[in-house]
């Protein structure tokens, strides 16, 4: 369709511009469907890349073999977004994960093994296997009860039991068991490693600081992760996603692969 209204030519310094905007994901779902479009906070990198593969022929008639032919046999359009706010939905999407949650009722434990086969070593961590302690009773060796602050001590919110390289009375290689009180709780997770990509539909709102100002939109892009994920570092942490532009033929049959619309 020609343009009918007026657009902006080159050259001009009002079409030089800095990038600024909004990512949206609308993940779909097993089947495929579309799930709504999630903000996935700020970006601060989006990267389209447009990778195309050409076959070249040069010909054998003189000593020169000049160019003869050239086609495009393969042409793909790659995008990669770096994000840096580390909400569990980014998590999950930069992790190959579903989020789901974990969920426990509560109870009184008695008598609980919680060490390994192997039995106990000293400077070591063992998980009671809940988390929200709410009182431990007691930690015992065989019939000797253990002291808090001499033999160990215990991080009640994550569970978990430390045997202090110090004690005199823990012996390594001994069963230990707790007797303890766990409160209810429910924690929001991320479920590792159970999906292959992250399908979904991208959305990008533009707002730029200055220039035209465009909207994008990619019908199918198919997502991997890359890069590390900063859990410790001594700068802000990032995450990474690359994914690769899937055609839409069925649902855009003139438009496959995606639309770029100016605004302003």
């Amino acid at each position: 369709m020609p343009l009918t209204g007026p657009y902006s030519q080159a050259p001009s310094a009002g079409n030089l511009m800095v990038g600024r905007g909004a990512v949206l994901i609308d993940r779909f779902d097993s089947s495929g469907n579309h799930t709504g479009l999630q903000h996935v906070g700020n970006v601060t990198a989006l990267e389209v890349s447009d990778k195309a593969e050409v076959k070249e022929k040069y010909e054998s008639i003189d000593h020169a073999s000049n160019l003869y032919a050239r086609a495009v046999i393969h042409q793909a359009y790659t995008i990669k977004l770096t994000g840096d706010e580390f909400t569990l939905d980014n998590l999950a999407r930069a992790l190959n994960g579903v989020v789901e949650q974990i969920t426990a009722p509560g109870a009184t434990v008695s008598a609980a093994a919680i060490t390994p086969v192997g039995g106990v070593a000293l400077g070591r961590y063992y998980f009671l296997g809940f988390r929200n302690v709410t009182t431990l009773t007691d930690v015992k060796q065989g019939a000797s009860t253990l002291v808090a602050g001499t033999d160990y001590t215990v991080d009640l919110a994550r569970g978990l039991v430390y045997i202090l390289p110090t004690s005199v009375t823990v012996t390594p290689g001994s069963q230990l068991t707790a007797d303890f009180v766990y409160g209810a709780y429910t924690y929001n997770a991320v479920n590792l490693g159970t999906i292959g990509t992250v399908d979904c539909y991208l959305r990008f709102n533009g707002d730029s600081a200055t220039g035209p100002v465009f909207d994008a939109e990619w019908w199918h892009v198919q997502f991997t992760p890359t890069g590390q994920q900063g859990f410790i570092s001594d700068d802000f942490g990032n995450w990474e996603l690359e994914g690769m532009v899937i055609a839409d033929l069925v649902n855009h049959p003139t438009e496959p692969i995606g639309r770029i619309t100016q605004i302003r």
